[in-house]
């Protein structure tokens, strides 16, 4: 798969960064270096490979200890902005 400077440019937008030309030339090739790395990697035959998941069954948890938290009121008091006991935040998304 070929990375072109258009994709760069692309993804650039979408994460909102800026690059100049000598930057998207870069990153067009070194892009193409990892899917070249990652193709490689893809044609590794791993079927004799034993599964090296770690086992979770035995994993000792804590015990859950309920302790009393902050008020409402004490949390929010030192919002920058708040309405009727809660955080204020700028939208996100329209």
């Amino acid at each position: 798969m070929e990375i072109t400077e258009k994709d760069i440019k692309h993804l650039a937008s979408l994460s909102r960064l800026e690059f100049s030309d000598d930057e998207i030339e870069k990153f067009s090739s070194e892009f193409a270096s990892i899917i070249d790395y990652v193709n490689q990697l893809q044609r590794v035959d791993t079927t004799n490979v034993a599964d090296k998941t770690p086992i979770r069954e035995f994993e000792e948890l804590r015990d859950d200890i309920i302790k009393p938290s902050l008020p409402n009121e004490k949390i929010i008091e030192n919002a920058p902005k708040k309405y009727d006991g809660y955080f204020v935040a700028p939208t996100v998304v329209e």
